[in-house]
Order: structure tokens, then sequence, then C-alpha cells
């Protein structure tokens, strides 16, 4: 009988496929074109197509025939909900707050989803993250995106 060895590979193999048929979903009206001739629909596609393999990869090494000297592995909910809403929040806060600090806030806010991460290990990575992101999206690349919005007035570009 089959058994979910890894449940978080699992599950993560299973976002990876939804997300990946959403994309193909919306872009299912962007003409796709061939190899010599690609469409504004070729690349996004063939990327979801991949992460599609890749999808079934996860989820085929997270299934293994059971054993019966193995516990059962519980879902970590906190963890998948902190995942799955820290995305949504940070497109939602970032032209208020700007990049800076919603980075910071995402990684700290992340990182409580693992056991594993204590708290000035998270705020040292979100304080790294943060200014990398500001340097290499504002300076670097010119993006039109604030280091810090309308809601942090004192520090306003």
């Amino acid at each position: 009988m089959l058994k979910i060895k890894n449940g978080r590979d699992f599950v993560g193999g299973v976002a990876m496929i939804v997300v990946s048929l959403l994309f193909i979903w919306f872009g299912r009206e962007l003409d796709v074109g061939n190899s010599s001739q690609m469409g504004p629909g070729y690349f996004p596609r063939m990327l979801s197509l991949l992460l599609i393999g890749i999808g079934v990869l996860i989820i085929v090494q997270a299934l293994v025939v059971a054993s019966e000297g193995e516990p059962d592995e519980t879902a970590n909910w906190k963890a998948y909900a902190l995942v799955i809403l820290a995305p949504i929040v940070f497109g939602l806060a970032l032209s208020r707050l700007g990049l800076a600090p919603t980075m910071f806030l995402m990684i700290v806010a992340v990182s409580f989803a693992s056991k594993y991460a204590g708290w000035r290990q998270s705020v040292a990575l979100a304080l790294f993250m943060a200014i990398c992101s500001v340097v290499l999206f504002t300076r670097l690349l010119s993006l039109p995106v604030n280091a810090f919005g309308p809601w942090i007035p004192f520090l306003g570009n």
C-alpha cells in the first residue's frame, strides 16, 4: 500500500502543479507559436509544463511503500498558512510600506514557520535580504519600486 512518507514534499508538489495549471489557464489566450517563432505565451507555457513535471517528480518521491516502523509525520499547518499568506501580504503591503520594510516583515513572519529558526537569525537574515533587495531592485535594476513607502514618511525617498 502506498503511503505519503513526506507530507511537505507531497503538498509542495501538488501546489506546484496547481500553480502551473493556473498559469496555463490564465495564459490560454496568448499565442504560443513554435520554437523558431515564439509567441508571448511560449515561455509561460513551457515553464508551466516544466514545473508540472518537477511537481510530479516531487510527488512520486514523497510516496513510498508503507513500512511498519516509521512514525507518521504530522502536518505543520502554521507553516503552510504562513508560507501561503506571505506573498499575498507582500503584494498588498509593498505599495504602502515600500520594499525594505515589506521584505523585512515577510522574512521575519515566514521564519516563524520553521521550528529551527531563532529570532536573532531571522532578524539578521531579514535585514540582509531587505538591504540586498533595495540595492538590487532600486539602484542596480532601476525598477520603479520605492525603498520606503508613504506609510513610513520619515524614511521616504
